[in-house]
Protein backbone atom coordinates (compact mmCIF):
# COMPACT_ATOMS: atom_id res chain seq x y z
CA UNK A 1 0.00 0.00 0.00
CA UNK A 2 2.73 2.76 1.01
CA UNK A 3 4.48 1.76 -2.39
CA UNK A 4 1.19 2.39 -4.33
CA UNK A 5 0.99 5.69 -2.48
CA UNK A 6 4.43 6.51 -3.12
CA UNK A 7 4.02 5.95 -6.60
CA UNK A 8 1.12 8.05 -6.73
CA UNK A 9 2.83 10.54 -5.21
CA UNK A 10 5.85 10.39 -7.27
CA UNK A 11 3.39 10.58 -10.54
CA UNK A 12 1.62 13.56 -9.35
CA UNK A 13 5.29 15.47 -9.10
CA UNK A 14 6.44 14.60 -12.54
CA UNK A 15 2.76 15.33 -13.88
CA UNK A 16 3.35 19.07 -12.15
CA UNK A 17 6.48 19.55 -13.71
CA UNK A 18 5.56 18.48 -17.20
CA UNK A 19 2.61 20.59 -17.36
CA UNK A 20 4.45 23.56 -16.17
CA UNK A 21 7.23 23.09 -18.72
CA UNK A 22 4.30 22.38 -21.58
CA UNK A 23 2.83 25.87 -20.57
CA UNK A 24 5.46 27.16 -20.48
CA UNK A 25 6.77 26.01 -24.18
CA UNK A 26 3.00 26.38 -25.38
CA UNK A 27 2.27 29.53 -24.50
CA UNK A 28 5.67 31.31 -24.82
CA UNK A 29 7.06 29.44 -28.21
CA UNK A 30 10.57 29.62 -28.80
CA UNK A 31 11.61 31.79 -26.74
CA UNK A 32 9.37 30.15 -23.43
CA UNK A 33 7.65 32.28 -21.32
CA UNK A 34 11.20 32.15 -18.97
CA UNK A 35 10.36 29.88 -16.56
CA UNK A 36 13.24 27.58 -17.55
CA UNK A 37 15.91 30.21 -17.88
CA UNK A 38 17.10 33.16 -19.89
CA UNK A 39 14.74 34.28 -22.98
CA UNK A 40 17.02 36.41 -24.79
CA UNK A 41 18.82 33.29 -26.50
CA UNK A 42 17.97 33.94 -30.37
CA UNK A 43 17.95 36.59 -33.02
CA UNK A 44 15.39 36.23 -35.56
CA UNK A 45 16.47 36.84 -39.26
CA UNK A 46 14.09 35.49 -40.74
CA UNK A 47 10.23 36.53 -38.80
CA UNK A 48 8.46 34.12 -41.16
CA UNK A 49 10.12 31.18 -41.18
CA UNK A 50 10.37 32.04 -37.08
CA UNK A 51 6.61 32.10 -36.80
CA UNK A 52 6.35 28.49 -38.71
CA UNK A 53 9.08 27.49 -36.55
CA UNK A 54 7.41 29.00 -33.28
CA UNK A 55 3.91 27.58 -33.92
CA UNK A 56 5.43 24.31 -34.22
CA UNK A 57 7.27 24.31 -30.47
CA UNK A 58 3.55 25.61 -29.33
CA UNK A 59 2.08 22.34 -30.66
CA UNK A 60 4.87 20.35 -29.09
CA UNK A 61 4.55 22.43 -25.70
CA UNK A 62 0.81 21.65 -26.08
CA UNK A 63 1.77 17.81 -26.74
CA UNK A 64 3.62 17.94 -23.56
CA UNK A 65 0.58 19.64 -21.44
CA UNK A 66 -1.29 16.37 -23.03
CA UNK A 67 1.20 13.96 -21.66
CA UNK A 68 1.23 15.74 -18.24
CA UNK A 69 -2.01 15.74 -17.69
CA UNK A 70 -2.44 12.19 -18.47
CA UNK A 71 0.38 11.41 -15.67
CA UNK A 72 -1.94 13.34 -13.45
CA UNK A 73 -4.81 11.16 -14.49
CA UNK A 74 -2.32 8.00 -13.77
CA UNK A 75 -2.05 8.91 -10.44
CA UNK A 76 -5.63 8.73 -9.31
CA UNK A 77 -6.21 5.48 -10.60
CA UNK A 78 -3.24 3.87 -12.52
CA UNK A 79 -4.77 0.42 -13.13
CA UNK A 80 -7.68 2.18 -14.96
CA UNK A 81 -4.40 4.74 -16.98
CA UNK A 82 -2.19 1.76 -17.23
CA UNK A 83 -1.62 1.93 -20.99
CA UNK A 84 -1.63 5.27 -21.24
CA UNK A 85 0.99 5.82 -18.13
CA UNK A 86 3.11 3.40 -20.29
CA UNK A 87 3.06 5.17 -23.76
CA UNK A 88 3.92 8.47 -21.44
CA UNK A 89 6.28 6.66 -20.09
CA UNK A 90 7.80 5.45 -23.56
CA UNK A 91 7.27 8.82 -25.29
CA UNK A 92 9.30 10.42 -22.57
CA UNK A 93 12.15 7.90 -22.49
CA UNK A 94 12.09 8.63 -26.18
CA UNK A 95 12.46 12.24 -25.97
CA UNK A 96 15.53 11.56 -23.72
CA UNK A 97 17.70 9.49 -26.09
CA UNK A 98 16.90 11.89 -28.52
CA UNK A 99 18.57 14.21 -27.11
CA UNK A 100 21.83 12.64 -27.93
CA UNK A 101 21.73 13.04 -31.25
CA UNK A 102 22.41 16.74 -31.57
CA UNK A 103 23.13 17.85 -27.84
CA UNK A 104 27.06 18.21 -27.70
CA UNK A 105 27.86 15.89 -24.79
CA UNK A 106 28.88 18.81 -22.54
CA UNK A 107 25.35 19.96 -22.56
CA UNK A 108 23.84 16.94 -22.37
CA UNK A 109 25.66 16.19 -19.33
CA UNK A 110 25.42 20.11 -17.99
CA UNK A 111 23.51 21.09 -14.56
CA UNK A 112 21.14 22.50 -16.53
CA UNK A 113 19.99 19.36 -18.30
CA UNK A 114 20.98 16.82 -16.24
CA UNK A 115 18.13 16.40 -14.18
CA UNK A 116 15.40 15.97 -16.80
CA UNK A 117 17.64 13.57 -18.68
CA UNK A 118 17.94 11.47 -15.20
CA UNK A 119 13.76 11.74 -15.27
CA UNK A 120 14.09 10.91 -18.76
CA UNK A 121 16.18 8.34 -19.39
CA UNK A 122 16.16 6.69 -15.95
CA UNK A 123 12.79 7.45 -14.02
CA UNK A 124 10.87 7.00 -16.89
CA UNK A 125 11.74 3.05 -17.36
CA UNK A 126 11.71 3.06 -13.35
CA UNK A 127 8.19 4.04 -13.16
CA UNK A 128 7.44 1.31 -15.97
CA UNK A 129 8.76 -1.23 -14.13
CA UNK A 130 6.66 0.19 -11.19
CA UNK A 131 3.67 0.59 -12.63
CA UNK A 132 3.90 -3.39 -13.45
CA UNK A 133 4.77 -4.29 -10.29
CA UNK A 134 1.84 -2.17 -8.79
CA UNK A 135 -0.73 -3.19 -10.81
CA UNK A 136 0.30 -6.84 -10.45
CA UNK A 137 0.27 -5.96 -7.08
CA UNK A 138 -3.52 -4.93 -7.25
CA UNK A 139 -4.73 -7.78 -9.63
CA UNK A 140 -3.65 -9.74 -7.01
CA UNK A 141 -5.39 -8.44 -3.95
CA UNK A 142 -8.99 -8.56 -6.19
Amino acid sequence: MIFQIAFRLVLLIAAAFVVITGVNIGFGGMVTLGWQGPTDFLTVTNTHAYQLQDSHIRFLGGLWIGVGLALGLGAWDFEKWAGPLKFSFVLIFIGGVIRFAATPQEIAFSQDIIGSLAAEVILMPLLYLWLKKNTAQKSAEK
